[in-house]
């Protein structure tokens, strides 16, 4: 069975290529293999080539931290616009956690897939 060879080696990707990968959540190493199995659960190694997802257990905690940077961040803004806006209406805290599970929902995958393409980049993850 002939190994798959992706057209382009991933230190020579445009930056805009690489970053539509990333988002895309396949493997830095061989472009191939995916980094999730199902839409919130992240693989612990490439299928493809075998190159393992984690560094000493700190993606799952920098991709936690980012993206409770990056809610906090969109609800302070949702929330003081619609408090401008509209001031505190009856359903405004429902509203602000149904936006920050739809944003965790929109944002995880990305997130995780730049930064394992981060630590791949930078040498951690072979």
């Amino acid at each position: 069975m002939a190994v798959m060879q992706p057209a382009h080696r991933p230190e020579t990707l445009p930056f805009s290529a690489a970053l539509r990968s990333a988002f895309l959540g396949y493997c830095p190493n061989c472009l191939l293999g995916k980094i999730f199995r199902a839409p919130l659960r992240p693989k612990p190694a490439c299928d493809v080539c075998g190159m393992l997802f984690e560094h000493q257990g700190e993606t799952c905690m920098a991709t936690a931290v980012i993206l409770y940077f990056l809610i906090c961040f969109g609800l302070a803004v949702e929330g003081l616009t619609l408090g401008l806006l509209f001031g505190i209406f009856p359903g405004f805290v429902p509203l602000l956690v149904l936006s920050a599970a739809a944003m965790f929902l929109l944002l995880h995958r990305p997130v995780r897939g730049i930064w394992v393409w981060c630590l791949w980049r930078m040498g951690f993850l072979r």
